[in-house]
């Protein structure tokens, strides 16, 4: 799986990205207490990506392919573009692509949870801020999913909000998309 790569850059490499600044590999089994994973996912969203960053690097080339403004990344946290109304669909689409991928690679347990949480992030935002379903997954199943979210003690507040509005979006599209499966990872 090492070989594997996203845009360029191995899978190793992405999660060294993701785990820049996490000093404990596994927080979350310190006896169910959600400070360390608050504190882990705020130092995940709040760092601004730097040029030459592995991370923004690989958004930058996979927003080039994809026609995207590489404007709406620079100099941002992941949760101001996670948050923004104005972010590009396409690197909504970059973030969930790589933090999919990192979910299911990653060895810590906590990090894994991380990268899933950001997965779900970039499919409320597509949803909340461009009513855009960048995912296979049915209504009632994303519903279900940020209600999950929304309700951990450790997410950001912002991001529970944004978890929140794209479940009410979920329930009033909820049957649209019927035919559609609902997939346990996508």
């Amino acid at each position: 799986m090492e070989n594997e790569s996203i845009h360029g850059l191995r899978l190793d490499q992405l999660a060294d990205v993701f785990s820049i600044g996490t000093d404990d590999p596994d927080p979350a089994g310190a006896g169910g207490n959600d400070e360390p994973m608050a504190s882990l996912l705020r130092e995940q969203l709040s760092c601004v990506l730097p040029r030459g960053s592995l991370l923004f690097d690989a958004l930058i080339m996979m927003m080039g392919r994809l026609g995207c403004d590489v404007q709406s990344l620079a100099g941002r946290s992941l949760l101001e573009v996670l948050l923004n109304p104005h972010t590009d669909v396409g690197l909504l689409q970059a973030i969930k692509d790589c933090s999919k991928k990192l979910s299911t690679s990653l060895d810590s347990k906590t990090e894994a949870t991380l990268a899933t949480t950001i997965y779900y992030a970039a499919l409320a935002s597509a949803l909340v801020h461009h009513d855009r379903k960048i995912t296979q997954y049915s209504y009632d199943a994303l519903d279900r999913s940020f209600a999950t979210f929304a309700a951990q003690k450790w997410i950001a507040p912002e991001l529970a909000a944004l978890f929140l509005r794209a479940g009410a979006l979920c329930r009033d599209k909820r049957g649209t998309d019927e035919s559609q499966p609902s997939h346990a990872a996508e």
